[in-house]
């Protein structure tokens, strides 16, 4: 999926005077991110009756796998953009530690707080 959405964004040419072609790439980052939502809204779904516990090391595995889809989202934007620039190890500490922080409001939601029975 983040192969297919690479293709699709980093593909994209937009030049600013022609609508088209913004509308087009607007239409493209709106289908990646629909079917993305599908994609992780349906395991979900499926299982809404069944209590799933995943172990600590399923849950990393998780992380690091969501924060390599979002890398790559970023790297077609930034193929679309023009240049690529090269990332040494400094880069990849901080976006991972901006990920990590930007995704509890997400972990207070799903464990701090009390969801009612249903």
């Amino acid at each position: 999926m983040a192969y297919v959405a690479w293709l699709l964004i980093g593909g994209a040419f937009v030049a600013l005077s022609d609508l088209g072609s913004v509308a087009l790439f607007i239409a493209k980052i709106v289908g990646v991110f629909l079917i993305l939502a599908l994609l992780l809204a349906y395991p979900g779904w499926r299982n809404r009756a069944h209590i799933i516990e995943k172990s600590f090391f399923v849950r990393l595995i998780e992380l690091l796998v969501f924060y390599c889809l979002v890398g790559i989202l970023g790297f077609a934007f930034e193929a679309n953009m023009g240049n690529q620039f090269p990332q040494t190890w400094e880069f990849y500490a901080i976006t991972f530690s901006l990920f990590l922080v930007l995704g509890y409001p997400g972990f207070v939601y799903r464990y701090l707080l009390r969801h009612r029975k249903r």
